[in-house]
């Protein structure tokens, strides 16, 4: 059985604080130094916040923190989507941003809006 910690939050930019605490202290049990720590808890957070600022966001923001082997996370657009007055993503700057800080970053798209992005190191 692998060994996850999910965390559900309301796509909503305020509660994104939440999101980088939660992956603090799930980073810390990788055992990394205090850089790849920061690097991996903005790496989270501006996933979170490209889900959040689409054209089409969603209801809710799922991540799923694997504990097995390596660090990584599962991020999952849930609910709804509402249409919003955020724009298509730079889906190149946005991995380009991702990937400046975490090595695998993978995203998923419905259409022009992101669904889910999975980041690993």
């Amino acid at each position: 059985m692998k060994d996850v910690v999910t965390l559900i939050v309301p796509a909503k930019e305020k509660e994104l604080p939440v999101v980088r605490l939660t992956t603090a202290g799930i980073a810390s049990r990788f055992k990394m130094d205090w850089e790849t720590m920061e690097d991996v808890k903005t790496a989270v957070y501006e996933a979170c916040y490209a889900m959040t600022m689409q054209k089409w966001k969603p209801e809710e923001i799922r991540i799923d923190f694997s504990l097995d082997g390596a660090f990584s996370a599962t991020l999952t657009c849930m609910g709804e989507k509402t249409e919003t007055l955020g724009r298509v993503p730079e889906l190149k700057l946005c991995k380009a941003v991702l990937e400046a800080m975490i090595p695998f970053v993978q995203i998923e798209l419905e259409g022009d809006c992101i669904t889910s992005i999975r980041l690993s190191r």
